[in-house]
Parts: structure tokens; C-alpha cells; sequence
């Protein structure tokens, strides 16, 4: 059986932080006016730290039913965090929410009888925090990857960029991921995958994704990424193929924990990652000219890249 709030404990929770989600990166207002002007709205959820039911998520088997449906055991979030704390509970954590609670209930006794300047300081307070913590894995993982200074001054700078690094290789995990070592069944990105270091960038680490071809204009320098089955096609004069690397780039942000030992399976650095954008780990790609000598790799410019129609038809019409 659930052990659901009352109705007071609901409004208590919501009231304790000012009608405001608790999320921190979130602060959604959750009440306002109706179209009647004797009603107001409500998108706010009183939401169970641990589950309100055995399976839930979070549940915490020591508590008692009076103590899963009491206040202590709330949080108030708008819908849309609600829904998100059940969706991954192994990153919304009991200490996780806990916490948000403490901090919400904390900034809302600040406002009491103030203007609402705070807010703005607040979000400085957190890109601050967040910087702080970016900066500090950029050091950190720097520190740890590159080969010692003695080392490197050894090493010739004309050669590819990954010769500056202690391991020529990496395995990429996601933050939840269930399935490591065996293989992953669901669709999409896999939870976990291996990949070859490139270099660092200034947000963060590449790793090689793919040896490719691209097609170049030989007039103007436009390219375009050609696809598996488009590597022995030919192609009009003015035109050439380039081999490259193909890059997925990292950023800190998404790097939330590594190990350089690594495990049986994989002795080399493992690095946990959130696949915060478009479900994957990468903020985006890049292509770089492997050089028939392997010495250094140049990027080709992003500005300069258009769809392989658009490159042939601008080459048909000169």
C-alpha cells in the first residue's frame, strides 16, 4: 500500500520553499493565476525522497509507513523534475534530494521580506561552481594523461598529437551503464565503448571515432564527409579524396568520474560520463587530415564544410 501525503503535508512542502522546484538548476515558479480570478494554478508535486512503495524508486526499507507519507520524506519539484528524479535514480540519489531540499528551504527563509535580487546571484553562484569544478578536471585529467614533463620534452613535437599521451586508449562509460563488460542490447549509443585518445581541446578530451573520407574542392577548400559506400565512387575533376580522422569531442562537463587503472578487462583509463547531449557523451566532431608521414594532423574548418550535393553542384556550375 502507498504511503501517500496528506494534502497539508503537500502544501507545507510547497509553502517551506516559497512555491519554488527545489531542483536547483530548475527554480521553476509552480503557482500562479487562473483565467478565474478567484482560482490559481498549480504545476508543483510534493515528491517522495524515497518511495512511497516497495519496488519505488529510492525505497528505503527501514522506514515506517509514517515516516514515508511524513514531511521529512518530501521534496517540491514542479512535474517536469518530478518526473526526472524517478527516470535516473542513480544520479538523483536520497542525498542528492536531501540536499536540494536543504538548499531550497535555505534560499526561501534568505527571501523572506526581500527583493529578488538573490536570484540572479544565485545563478552566478552556480556557473562559478561549475566552473570551478570543469577547471578542476581539466587539471586533474591533464595532470594524469600526459606523459611526465621529462618524458615529453623527449618526444618529438613534430609527430600526431596523441604521442604525448601515457595511453593510446580509452573506454568511454555511461554515468548508469549496467551492461559493462558484455555487450549492450538497447538501441542507440552503447553504454559503454573504447576509443582511441587524439588530444585534449580547450573543453575538454577527443577521442578518434573512425578513419573516414572526405570530399574537397580543390578551388575552394569547401568539403563535405563521404559515407562508407561513397569511398571508391569517382568523382568530377576539381575534386579530391581526403582521408581524416573523425573526432568526438568530450567535454568536461559531461566527465563526471575517471580511472586511470582501469580492470581486468580494460587496464587502461575508464572515464564515467553523463550522455548529456542528444544522448551521447560529445558536444560535437571534427575531422582531422591523416598526413601520409603521421606527423601532425590539421583540422579541417567547420565553416567550410557543406552537404555533398551543395560541393558538386557548386563544382558543376564554374
Amino acid at each position: 500500500m502507498r504511503a501517500d501525503f496528506a494534502q497539508s503535508v503537500g502544501t507545507s512542502l510547497a509553502h517551506r520553499v516559497g512555491l519554488l522546484c527545489s531542483n536547483p538548476d530548475c527554480r521553476a515558479s509552480t503557482s500562479g493565476p487562473k483565467s478565474q480570478p478567484e482560482k490559481a494554478v498549480n504545476v508543483g508535486v510534493a515528491a517522495h525522497i524515497t518511495a512511497a512503495s516497495l519496488n519505488g524508486p529510492r525505497y528505503d526499507p527501514s522506514l515506517t509507513d509514517r515516516e514515508r507519507r511524513s514531511a521529512s520524506n518530501g521534496i517540491w519539484l514542479c512535474q517536469n523534475c518530478a518526473k526526472l528524479i524517478d527516470s535516473d535514480v542513480f544520479l538523483y540519489t536520497t542525498a542528492t534530494l536531501t540536499r536540494w531540499k536543504a538548499e531550497a528551504e535555505r534560499e526561501a527563509q534568505q527571501r523572506i521580506g526581500k527583493p529578488g535580487a538573490r536570484s540572479a546571484v544565485r545563478s552566478f553562484a552556480k556557473v562559478e561552481q561549475a566552473l570551478r569544478r570543469d577547471q578542476k578536471v581539466r587539471d586533474d585529467m591533464t595532470k594524469a594523461f600526459l606523459k611526465p614533463p621529462a618524458e615529453l620534452m623527449a618526444t618529438d613535437h613534430r609527430g600526431p598529437q596523441y604521442r604525448k599521451f601515457r595511453e593510446t586508449e580509452f573506454i568511454v562509460r555511461r554515468l548508469d551503464d549496467s551492461t559493462y563488460p558484455g555487450s549492450d542490447p538497447n538501441p542507440g549509443i552503447s553504454g559503454w565503448f573504447k576509443l582511441e585518445v587524439f588530444d585534449f581541446y580547450f573543453n575538454g578530451i577527443e577521442g578518434i571515432l573512425n578513419i573516414e573520407y572526405v570530399l574537397m574542392s580543390d578551388e575552394t577548400g569547401d568539403w563535405s564527409p563521404l559515407s562508407s559506400d561513397q569511398g571508391d565512387k569517382p568523382f568530377p575533376d576539381g575534386f579530391h579524396r581526403v582521408k581524416v580522422f573523425k573526432t568526438g569531442k568530450i567535454p568536461w562537463r559531461n566527465i563526471r568520474h575517471y580511472d586511470l587503472r582501469g580492470d581486468e578487462y580494460y587496464p587502461f583509463p575508464h572515464l564515467y560520463c553523463l550522455y548529456a547531449d542528444e544522448g551521447m557523451p560529445y558536444e560535437g566532431f571534427r575531422y582531422y587530415v591523416i598526413t601520409e608521414d603521421d606527423s601532425y594532423h590539421f583540422p579541417l574548418r567547420t565553416e567550410t564544410q557543406i552537404e555533398l550535393a551543395e560541393l558538386l553542384k557548386a563544382g558543376s556550375a564554374r
